[in-house]
């Protein structure tokens, strides 16, 4: 059996902000800093075999700073990029609603095959995320694996792992620098953590 930790990256500007994200770089903010900090503190008597991380700037900071001081593998990986917004990336959700409202009524619902103009669907960040389950499980049969993503990549992981519909995408939700933990079998997975948060009670 394996665990797999997973980590949504600690708070960016734009999160702040209510922006949407994508594959844009944006840092941490001060508050996100500190978020990675608990975070640390809290996976500090965790034994990790090694860490996977989107190499997007905000996932890879979170990462470093959980694992500060420790000789533990990290891999950087585009699969695990967040969602591509494509041309709505640095809009609110608010923006995107009132200017596409058609899209975005086919973004929140069921419609695994749309795609934001320039971005890409459900269906296909699941396929992306699907090739990492498939290789890291391959090379990881046993230990404890910390996974460093965002809200979209690590909801399609979670689908991936527990073999859920794709229309379950938009039905869960991640807060930023909350830990998940999924018990990982050959054959299946089991959700024992989800979205838990009770290491940043000093930090709201």
């Amino acid at each position: 059996m394996g665990k797999w930790l997973l980590v949504r990256h600690a708070e960016a500007i734009w999160n702040s902000e209510g922006r949407i994200q994508g594959h844009v770089e944006v840092p941490l903010n001060e508050k996100g800093r500190a978020q990675a900090e608990a975070l640390r503190r809290r996976l500090a008597s965790v034994d990790i075999q090694a860490a996977y991380t989107s190499n997007l700037a905000r996932a890879v900071e979170t990462t470093r700073v959980i694992l500060r001081g420790r000789s533990v593998p990290l891999f950087p990986l585009p699969a695990l990029r967040e969602f591509s917004y494509g041309l709505w990336e640095g809009l609110t959700f608010e923006e995107v609603e009132k200017n596409y409202p058609h899209e975005y009524a086919r973004l929140m619902g069921d419609g695994e095959d749309f795609a934001p103009p320039g971005g890409e669907s459900t269906k296909e960040l699941v396929e992306r995320i699907k090739g990492f389950v498939f290789s890291t499980k391959a090379s990881n049969a046993e230990g404890t694996l910390l996974i460093v993503g965002h809200g979209g990549s690590l909801r399609a992981l979670i689908i991936c792992l527990l073999e859920l519909p794709n229309s379950a995408f938009w039905r869960l939700y991640l807060d930023p620098a909350s830990l998940s933990e999924v018990e990982v079998y050959p054959q299946n997975a089991v959700l024992r953590l989800l979205n838990d948060t009770s290491h940043l009670r000093d930090e709201r």
